[in-house]
């Protein structure tokens, strides 16, 4: 009787300790995101309409404790302006869609810090665009959702140049588009499979 009550205890530490340290895999429920820029006639916008992400999450007590990775790709001919095929074309051409048909960003461990309910997050990643990839830093914030969702919200600002793009131009070069743009996102991730039951 004492064996089973300590093999039952036993079996029952482990299966603690396992979901503690489980990892639960997040991917994507719904997204807004877009890009902002300016150009020497006015200021446009476009939507990113195809984005795909994939992330580790360790939620505990009701607050999102650590991040082990990120993985975001996003279709370039899924960028469309508010201005309309032209537009689209030139943002398709400056990405060189042809040949890097996928923007994309990896990250690994990143920094988790919870005030007043809010989770900052802190990531530190490699961004892929037109062929290019470049180490930059994200901050977000993040919020654990009634439902079991994670919501996170972002603003980064990117200079095309840094990447090799040519900023598009129309008019015979009449009108150009500024090399800074800025990228805002607000996507919500949801829950799938855990990493811990798909390893039995």
């Amino acid at each position: 009787m004492k064996t089973k009550i300590l093999t039952l205890a036993l079996v029952s530490l482990t299966l603690l300790v396992r979901n503690s340290n489980a990892q639960e895999v997040y991917t994507v429920k719904s997204a807004k995101a877009s890009v902002l820029g300016t150009s020497t006639l006015h200021a446009w916008e476009s939507d990113v309409t195809k984005m795909e992400c994939t992330a580790h999450f360790k939620v505990e007590n009701n607050s999102l404790k650590s991040i082990q990775n990120i993985h975001a790709k996003v279709l370039v001919k899924g960028i469309k302006s508010k201005e309309g095929k032209i537009m689209d074309n030139k943002t398709f051409e400056a990405f060189k869609y042809e040949n890097n048909p996928y923007i994309l960003f990896d990250a690994e461990n990143a920094q988790v810090n919870v005030t007043a309910g809010q989770a900052g997050v802190k990531a530190v990643g490699n961004l892929t665009m037109a062929g290019e990839t470049k180490q930059i830093a994200l901050e977000a914030n993040s919020k654990l959702l009634p439902n079991g969702d994670i919501q996170i919200e972002l603003s980064k600002t990117l200079n095309m140049l840094d990447y090799k793009m040519v900023p598009p131009t129309a008019m015979l070069g009449a009108i150009k588009v500024g090399e800074v743009v800025t990228v805002k996102l607000n996507i919500v991730l949801t829950p799938t499979i855990s990493s811990a039951s798909s390893k039995q």
